[in-house]
């Protein structure tokens, strides 16, 4: 079974009191120009867009490349190096 991110996403904001972070429109679009290459996005665009960030859809359809989650790692941690102080 093949979950898409926005399933996940809905079905953990149910139920888990948690928040998503560098995962809209500036940060997908800054990870972007970093990146040399990245995969283009699989399927169709979601529809309704994205809820953590309606305007990513966007950039998304622009761009149309993934940025997965390793290519961005520094990032990440570096935010909750941050938070934890």
């Amino acid at each position: 079974m093949h979950l898409r991110p926005e399933d996940v996403y809905a079905a953990l904001a149910r139920s888990v009191p948690w928040r998503t972070w560098r995962y809209a429109a500036p940060e997908y679009r800054a990870a972007v120009t970093a990146l040399a290459e990245a995969p283009a996005v699989k399927g169709p665009p979601a529809a309704p867009p994205p809820p953590r960030d309606p305007a990513l859809a966007v950039p998304l359809a622009e761009c149309g490349v993934r940025v997965e989650g390793g290519t961005v790692l520094n990032d990440l941690l570096a935010d909750l190096g941050t938070r934890s102080r």
